[in-house]
């Protein structure tokens, strides 16, 4: 399974439930920094993924993190975030 496969694997069994939003944030980031050849995305595919990894990069679990003002995200940011683009993915096919 190349890199993008992987990401949209992560996207699909975050979005139904079998990952926490701390594995799928650790996992997501790891996958497309570290693994993703970014040539093999398309612009849109490359665009919803940064903006992804923006927020799983900022991702706090932590109540104390989220009350500083912009610097944080929450669960639910990085839920909302990644259901948009596993949807916009998944309608692509």
């Amino acid at each position: 399974m190349n890199a993008k496969e992987q990401l949209i694997y992560l996207l699909k069994h975050y979005h139904i439930g079998n990952y926490t939003t701390v594995s799928f944030a650790d996992e997501f980031l790891r996958i497309y920094n570290v693994e993703t050849d970014y040539s093999t995305l398309s612009n849109g595919e490359c665009k919803l993924m940064s903006e992804l990894a923006n927020i799983t990069g900022r991702f706090s679990p932590y109540e104390e993190d989220l009350k500083i003002p912009n610097a944080y995200f929450s669960e639910n940011d990085v839920r909302k975030k990644a259901t948009e683009v596993y949807l916009k993915l998944k309608d692509k096919k």
